[in-house]
């Protein structure tokens, strides 16, 4: 026997037609004595079927997984539950990295959809009327994770509400004036609701004097936007981040002015990473739950495909985790 089984070795040792096997390993219909005998035959010599020869069946079991990088906290855990969610339901995904161009992320649905995947799964960076009129000629059913859309089957965080109580929180603390160090509005949901969310958090507790200081995700170049920004005639109440990522580019920078977080200056994030609480002092953060997020999409994924209801947006609840970083004026 070859050390690498074929379908027709295994029709032999199964005393099978090579279509039969085919038919099993594509999901057709099998007599069920067959396909245990198959399985077993499978199973003892570690068989795994040809990932891309799958691409051709009528059920291929492989889930498009488009990604727009792994240079952020978040992505990766999701994208890792997704992925032993779908293996474990006997799926396998075939992930394509779009490196947060909205452009290629259209590219690549369609690129997925013409490799005859059953579904595909988008963690997307914004959602465009062309990604909508995509969708509508695609077979495939799609899901999006991170971006909402009335119209597209959707899994997001709680954006608004949690931009609204981290707001209320920097508010409630008595900051007058409030720096945001942000992101470009391109990303909807972080860039646009959660901004929103803060911004009528703060209006709610009558806090006008809000800046907004747009940077990028990435921790090096928050650093030098928030240098740039920064004016030691007149430093603001508070730091509210986008991501705790940009509050850990506002912990960096802050010491250099002789500033002290959490008794000069409140700085609050979002994403409650690991090392969020481990800074000194620890930051105030909202989590999200990636976890509950990844089982989320592959569940709606596997019931679209088998045409089961799914809502349209899924809304995943947050956590506000109030720590030393903020400061509580007197007063208040």
């Amino acid at each position: 026997m070859q050390n690498k089984l074929t379908i027709n070795d295994i029709a032999k040792l199964a005393g099978v037609a090579k279509s039969t096997v085919s038919r099993y390993l594509n999901g057709g219909s099998v007599k069920e004595s067959t396909a245990q005998h198959i399985q077993k035959i499978m199973d003892e010599y570690n068989y795994e079927p040809n990932v891309f020869a799958r691409l051709s069946a009528k059920n291929s079991h492989i889930i498009g997984l488009v990604v727009p990088g792994f240079n952020s906290v978040t992505t990766p855990r999701i994208v890792e539950v997704i992925v032993a969610y779908l293996k474990k339901n006997d799926y396998t995904p075939l992930m394509m990295h779009t490196d947060q161009s909205t452009d290629e992320e259209i590219k690549s649905i369609v690129r997925l959809s013409k490799m005859n995947v059953d579904g595909i799964i988008v963690l997307s960076t914004g959602i465009t009327p062309t990604h909508e009129e995509i969708i509508k000629t695609i077979a495939q059913p799609v899901l999006f994770v991170g971006q909402s859309n009335a119209h597209l089957h959707t899994v997001i965080n709680d954006d608004y509400a949690a931009g609204r109580a981290v707001g209320g929180l920097v508010g409630k603390s008595g900051a007058k004036a409030v720096l945001c160090l942000w992101v470009d509005p391109h990303d909807i949901a972080v860039g646009q609701v959660r901004k929103q969310g803060v911004m009528d958090g703060l209006s709610a507790r009558g806090i006008s004097d809000v800046e907004f200081v747009y940077t990028t995700f990435d921790y090096r170049e928050a650093i030098e936007s928030l240098k740039s920004s920064l004016d030691p005639k007149r430093f603001p109440d508070a730091i509210i981040c986008a991501t705790d990522r940009l509050a850990q580019a506002a912990y960096k920078v802050l010491p250099s002015y002789h500033i002290t977080i959490g008794k000069d200056i409140s700085v609050v994030g979002f994403g409650e990473y690991e090392t969020s609480a481990l800074l000194n002092p620890p930051l105030t953060s909202v989590k999200f739950d990636w976890y509950s997020t990844g089982i989320i999409s592959g569940e709606s994924i596997l019931q679209m495909i088998q045409g089961k209801p799914v809502s349209n947006i899924q809304v995943i609840p947050f956590e506000l985790f109030e720590r030393a970083s903020l400061v509580q004026k007197e007063g208040e």
